[in-house]
């Protein structure tokens, strides 16, 4: 899969940003807060309908502004082209998304459709960070891998909403039957999210360990360890974690009322990461931080590709700042070799003294949300 065309509009500090990408490497070379960082942005929205970095869609839009649009060509491996186009409208507080002018009812269906991997400053919470960073790792690539996991997960967040409703009010009264008819619900919903979870942890493990060697040249084994709300033995069905769910809630029934909130299911799961048995956030260094967050983002590409039988494209997000010469130079022989991918720099200096611009890699220098430049031959 790759991104053809895109083009930006009241995106951030971008008023009307037009571009033609290169099939291979694609460098946005710029000072900081040029508008590098929002680029990437927008293809996030273009394949994941959303911002890797804010948190909700009126951020993004340009100050005075009342809409923004982000439109791009993606074509995948069968040579099919899609145009797809997102627009906000903030008078409305509503985002529209179209594929090829048809309007898509249900934004879980694009997840995974043009599957995007993500490698930028911000994911060092993964590593460093609460459990809701891994659990938010683990569930993007499980969503962009099936679909159904997309709709259940936005089900399952439905669910605890209102039954938290319910408990919050729960100092004045406690709508026991109402209350029961929520539990059901979420029993049903976090034991296919526990279940797909661990099933997932599983797949992936070996592709993270392939990656990580490639990355270090001493003998250092990674690790990833679920650990759901409950107990499980290996393989067991999503039937049987239901009863340990609804067994874990009446145990717990005195703390939710207490605390006015679910303590209980998959929104509480913690995934481990180690390294040599020792816990990573414990014990790893700062190198090594970086080198288990590259190899999972690694891992999350040939994961992708496998399971979703296209190409995912590789946003780096001025990772090579942050990266010693040697990291630096492991993961741009790695990206090299990967499909399309998008990064943006301060400096060109990482590629070697002599870059090469030609038809696969292309350089766009960024000043003030404006396209200065493209270059695309030597």
């Amino acid at each position: 899969m790759i991104i053809t065309k895109a083009h930006l509009l009241n995106f951030r500090n971008h008023s009307a940003s037009a571009f033609e990408f290169a099939p291979a490497m694609n460098v946005f070379l710029g000072e900081n807060g040029q508008g590098k960082t929002n680029i990437l942005e927008a293809l996030s929205f273009l394949c994941i309908t959303k911002s890797f970095y804010a948190s909700a869609d009126s951020i993004v839009l340009q100050r005075d502004k009342n809409f923004f649009e982000v439109e791009g060509t993606i074509e995948v491996e069968t040579g099919r082209e899609s145009a797809v186009r997102v627009a906000y409208d903030e008078r409305i507080k509503q985002k529209k998304i179209f594929i090829n002018n048809g309007e898509v009812e249900k934004f879980s269906e694009v997840i995974g459709r043009f599957p995007v991997v993500i490698l930028s400053p911000e994911n060092n919470s993964i590593t460093f960070g609460a459990p809701a960073e891994r659990r938010k790792f683990i569930d993007l690539i499980i969503s962009q891998s099936n679909r159904l996991y997309a709709e259940e997960m936005i089900e399952y967040k439905r669910i605890l909403r209102q039954r938290n409703r319910i408990l919050s009010e729960s100092d004045t009264r406690l709508n026991e039957r109402e209350l029961e008819s929520w539990n059901d619900m979420l029993v049903t919903f976090g034991a296919r999210i526990i279940f797909k979870r661990t099933q997932f942890l599983r797949e992936f493990s070996p592709y993270l360990m392939q990656m990580y060697s490639q990355l270090v040249s001493e003998k250092e084994i990674p690790k990833l360890l679920y650990a759901p709300s409950v107990s499980l033995e290996e393989n067991i069905p999503p039937d049987e974690i239901e009863i340990l769910l609804r067994k874990k809630l009446e145990k717990r029934r005195a703390d939710e009322l207490r605390l006015r909130t679910t303590i209980v299911g998959p929104h509480r799961d913690e995934c481990i990461f180690s390294l040599n048995g020792m816990l990573l956030k414990n014990y790893a260094s700062q190198g090594q931080h970086k080198t288990f967050l590259i190899a999972l983002k690694a891992a999350e590409f040939f994961y992708l590709k496998e399971r979703c039988e296209e190409t995912p494209v590789f946003l780096l997000d001025d990772v090579f700042s942050e990266l010693d010469e040697e990291r630096s130079k492991k993961l741009l022989t790695l990206v090299e070799t990967l499909g399309q991918t998008f990064i943006t720099t301060t400096s060109e200096n990482i590629f070697g003294r002599s870059p090469q611009w030609n038809n696969e890699r292309k350089k766009f220098l960024i000043r003030s949300g404006s396209v200065i430049s493209s270059i695309k031959a030597a």
